[in-house]
């Protein structure tokens, strides 16, 4: 299990219930992953530290589940049934793990316990570089998401110390927590919030510039609208002399109960302004900033393509999900890529958490933007594919593999060279009539059985089982034959 967010936390307990040995890998120090930096989960309102305490709990006293902080895969072979992983555990050394092991030790907590906007903290910081391998039928990848960074200038975001983003408007709230009319945040008065939708997600080649990863993110990521609405409402229920202001292309809220989210924003007062995405609010600095040091200019489509100028206090922006980035998990396990930049399922409907190598399974925000719920429900899709896989003891290979005639075979290499499953076709030294000779060798359980190889082997010494070249001569001479007899 490689990822200890919310999915790969879900993944490996259900595995463990079902009694197979889980391995979980996580890069961070921490457990819980982006889960554990909200602070109320909508529609329902629970407590995400609830949540992520609950999972992690669990997992911490399964003695089924062994858990490996700092660490990464650094190496990878095998096939379905047999894999190998190498497993290197180093000190952290990123400045957002440092910032959290720094709350860690002023929070006063014990290991095992939640800490706010870090997650469940195992202990066992390594001090040193160590690698071990660890063997394995099956492998989940629950390498969860980041938000979207906006680039420089992006609705005024790095320009203007009030442009912030949706998580770390939700984390300066929940830290705040005051009572008054009017929301406070570091000291000051917040009388007015612009909340723009759809930063860094649904981009329109020749109208937005890309951000960080030089990509376009022309996907909806689903959550964003759900978690403004719900961070609105909470502002406006506390603290009811603060108005907010939603810009928004689309609301876009699917799931159970989110609904109602946006019913209750329109109840408790939030305003609402529409606008095309070729005419995006303008956020620069107020005409008068003794009163309000922002506005947001907008052609508002609610109003016939009324311009209006809004004064306001803070700007969030509902930024979008993108993929963590794991090129180096890409590159060893050839792993299939969308263009969206997430890892690729099969089929979304047939075998939505399976990908090309088998073996292999998805669970979580890896494959695409999901709320908690659906993450958690990805990832028990995950565990029962591959406790089936698992619990067999033996893999079902496809029959249509390749298979190698040593009588012709002269070991020249020409159908390794044109394998396209890295691994499948190997040169390896055999002895053949008392001499020591190279000759080329299958791995059925990496074949693909695509006949890459049939076709270059200038010595026709391989073929795919059920499907030879005889065969196919056989069927071509009874076609002409028969077309010849009418």
């Amino acid at each position: 299990m490689i990822g200890a967010g919310i999915a790969g936390l879900r993944a490996a307990k259900d595995l463990a219930v079902r009694g197979f040995e889980v391995v979980l890998i996580e890069r961070s120090p921490f457990l819980g992953g982006r889960t554990a930096l909200l602070d109320r989960v909508a529609p329902t309102g629970e407590k995400a530290s609830d949540l992520v305490s609950a999972l992690a709990e669990e997992a911490l006293r399964d003695p089924a589940i062994h858990i490996h902080t700092c660490a990464r895969v650094v190496g990878f072979d095998g096939y379905v049934g047999n894999f190998n992983l190498v497993v290197r555990t180093e000190p952290p050394d990123s400045e957002e793990d440092q910032e959290k092991l720094k709350r860690v030790s002023e929070s006063g907590k014990s290991t095992d316990e939640f800490i706010p906007f870090v997650g469940v903290f195992p202990g066992g910081i390594p001090e040193k570089v160590e690698e071990f391998t660890v063997e394995t039928g099956v492998v989940v990848l629950a390498t969860g998401f980041k938000p979207y960074t906006p680039r420089k200038g992006e609705y005024g975001y790095g320009e203007f110390e009030q442009v912030i983003t949706l998580p770390e408007f939700i984390k300066k709230v929940s830290e705040t927590r005051g009572k008054g009319k009017v929301l406070e945040i570091e000291g000051r008065s917040i009388r007015s919030i612009a909340m723009i939708h759809c930063v860094g997600s649904r981009q329109i080649p020749g109208i937005h510039e890309a951000g960080e990863s030089g990509e376009l993110n022309e996907y909806c990521s689903r959550t964003c609208c759900t978690a403004t609405l719900n961070a609105a409402n909470q502002i406006r229920e506390a603290y009811p002399g603060t108005r907010v202001y939603e810009f928004y292309r689309d609301i876009r809220t699917y799931g159970r109960g989110q609904e109602e989210l946006y019913n209750d924003a329109s109840k408790n007062g939030v305003v609402f302004l529409r606008f095309e995405p070729e005419e995006p609010p303008v956020v620069t600095p107020n005409d008068r900033p003794e009163e309000y040091p922002l506005k947001v200019t907008v052609k508002d489509t609610l109003t016939f393509g009324e311009e209006f100028d809004v004064p306001v206090d803070l700007v969030v922006l509902a930024v979008g999900m993108e993929p963590n980035a794991i090129p180096d998990l890409v590159e060893m396990m050839k792993l299939p890529v969308g263009a969206d930049l997430f890892l690729l399922e099969v089929h979304p409907k047939l075998r939505p958490v399976e990908i090309s190598v088998s073996g292999i399974l998805l669970a979580g925000t890896c494959q695409a933007p999901m709320d908690i719920g659906e993450a958690c429900s990805a990832a028990g899709a995950a565990a029962v594919k591959a406790s089936g896989i698992l619990g067999r003891g033996y893999v079902e290979l496809d029959p249509f593999v390749a298979e190698v005639d040593l009588e012709k075979c002269k070991g020249t290499g020409a159908c390794v060279e044109a394998c396209l499953s890295e691994g499948a076709l190997k040169m390896v030294e055999m002895e053949i009539g008392g001499e020591k000779v190279m000759r080329a060798e299958v791995f059925p359980a990496l074949c693909l059985g695509c006949g890459a190889c049939v076709a270059v082997c200038p010595e026709n010494a391989i073929n795919i089982k059920g499907w030879t070249l005889k065969q196919y001569e056989d069927m071509v001479d009874m076609i002409v034959a028969d077309t010849v007899g009418q």
